[in-house]
């Protein structure tokens, strides 16, 4: 009783960070919205997104009980959280949501920070510098996303798994009469069991991609589990993970079947390219202007990434006690950013023209946990620095468009803008491309982007291998092949089709001063 009774006492202390934080997201929410935005429907920037539209759309089937597969594209659980607001706040279900997902996600990262050495107060500032000062980070925690979800998810497994690695994490005044300080009490385990459980199994209903990094973590807690022969805290583990996937998986297949969702197999047509992940993370983080005409690397806008990756590629010299969850927590950040790099959907001008970044901001916060560790670590012992060594040495490396013969191998081309051409249909169209070894599709193999009075076209999976001729849209396309399907051809599709290149370019690396030390003039190209 008298461990009870001091766990209450401590409650209102606990309480206070979160109450800090939930004032500091609704600021932010203001600063993103407005409060014209929050009062009046029409005013929502985001009100007619296709995305968040869908997600609505979702969450008012399952209220009415319609399980028809045409009105559930994204993944289940984030319209399912909607529901119950669809009626309290019709022009924003998932405000709620998405504060709620914020404040657990910061739970789960306050038990990482405190496994890394940082105290409480220092993880509140951590976390909140990571996610809402900047403008265009702030909105994708704000703005409605499955990721939302999906990082809160990830963030409570990553914290219980830390949790039941770290003994030390127990506070003194939970231990029953007789335990000795340092000492895993009896039962403590189950409650980040449980949680572990239960987040593991929502995960494939938030984004199924993420699976693979709920892998890592459940091997990670698996370890600890065998480590301290605690039989019982798997079985809270396991039952958890029975509970939310069983319930959530009889619905999905209520819905789909047992077969994958369309929105499954819609990604999967993106899948991945490895083999160019150097220049996919080349155009994503530092410059993608010379191939992309526009936007920024993710390094201006979270610098802290450099210090952080470096805090990873030192994670295996961290002190012994705290070794296995760095090491943990370092594969998670560092599997999911390649994976997200490589990618081909993942684009530099979707990263913020459509807020595409949504899909890195659990990961910042982990970066940004990294960084302080590394220069923690590297005060302390300044042989540290030595790991950003590598970082600095990448940061020399260009990736730059050169312009190749007409036979070469290219990894851009180039074609005139049609009469009327706008930005937006341009880059989605429903387009083709041919060249000598056959057939490549927009968005999937290619994307097509309009700059000045050209369209770029950047090769995704393989190079351009000459002769490339352009093809408009899927009805320039029928009529091309004799068959007209009578639909209306919009102003961009001005002919004549196919259009043949003007340039084409290939890939030139080499090295020189990192494009921050550049005039911004030279390097647009």
């Amino acid at each position: 009783m008298a461990g009870w009774r001091q766990l209450r006492a401590a409650a209102p202390a606990a309480v206070w960070p979160y109450a800090a934080l939930t004032v500091v997201y609704l600021l932010s929410v203001l600063r993103v919205v407005g409060w014209a935005g929050l009062t009046d429907p029409a005013a929502l920037y985001w009100h007619d997104w296709q995305d968040q539209s869908l997600y609505v759309r979702s969450a008012t089937a399952l209220a009415t009980g319609d399980l028809a597969p045409s009105q559930h594209y994204y993944p289940l659980l984030y319209p399912l959280l909607g529901l119950p607001f669809l009626q309290l706040w019709p022009s924003q279900p998932f405000f709620f949501v998405n504060l709620a997902c914020y404040l657990l996600a910061f739970g789960g990262f306050r038990s990482v920070a405190r496994s890394f050495g940082v105290p409480l107060w220092g993880a509140v500032l951590l976390f909140a510098a990571t996610t809402l000062p900047q403008f265009d980070i702030a909105k994708v925690w704000i703005e409605p996303w499955t990721s939302t979800p999906a990082a809160a998810l990830l963030w409570l497994a990553l914290g219980a798994m830390a949790q039941l690695w770290d003994e030390t994490s127990y506070s003194p005044f939970s231990l029953p009469r007789g335990s000795r300080k340092g000492e895993r009490p009896t039962g403590e385990s189950r409650w980040p069991a449980s949680i572990l459980g239960l987040a593991l199994g929502l995960i494939p209903f938030a984004r199924p991609g993420d699976v693979i990094i709920g892998a890592i973590i459940a091997l990670a807690a698996t370890a600890a589990l065998i480590r301290a022969r605690d039989g019982r805290a798997a079985r809270y583990a396991a039952a958890g993970f029975i509970l939310s996937f069983g319930v959530l998986a009889t619905l999905f297949v209520a819905i789909y079947g047992f077969g994958p969702s369309p929105y499954m197999l819609y990604s999967a047509q993106y899948g991945f390219n490895f083999s160019w992940l150097g220049w996919k993370a080349y155009v994503l983080l530092v410059e993608p202007r010379a191939w992309f005409g526009e936007g920024v690397g993710l390094l201006d806008a979270a610098p802290w990434l450099l210090l952080g990756g470096a805090g990873i590629l030192v994670a295996w010299w961290t002190p012994a006690a705290r070794r296995p969850v760095t090491l943990a927590v370092a594969a998670a950040g560092a599997v999911y950013v390649i994976l997200m790099l490589a990618y081909v959907d993942l684009l530099p001008t979707g990263l913020w023209r459509f807020n595409n970044v949504h899909y890195f901001k659990w990961v910042l916060p982990l970066f940004g946990l990294f960084a302080l560790r590394f220069v923690l670590d590297a005060w302390r012992r300044p042989v540290t620095l030595i790991a950003l060594l590598p970082i600095m040495l990448a940061l020399t490396i260009r990736i730059d468009p050169v312009p190749v013969g007409a036979h070469q191998p290219a990894r851009m081309v180039v074609f005139p803008a049609p009469v009327g051409a706008a930005w937006t249909p341009t880059y989605f169209a429903t387009a083709w491309l041919t060249d000598a070894r056959g057939e490549q599709r927009n968005s999937f193999d290619y994307h097509q982007i309009l700059v000045g009075n050209r369209v770029r076209a950047v090769a995704l999976r393989r190079p351009f291998a000459g002769d490339e001729r352009w093809i408009g849209d899927d009805h320039v396309r029928a009529q091309l092949e004799g068959r007209d399907t009578g639909g209306y051809a919009p102003l961009y599709l001005t002919g004549p089709w196919p259009k043949t290149t003007i340039a084409r370019y290939g890939a030139r690396i080499s090295f020189g001063l990192p494009h921050w030390f550049e005039p911004r003039e030279t390097a647009r190209h």
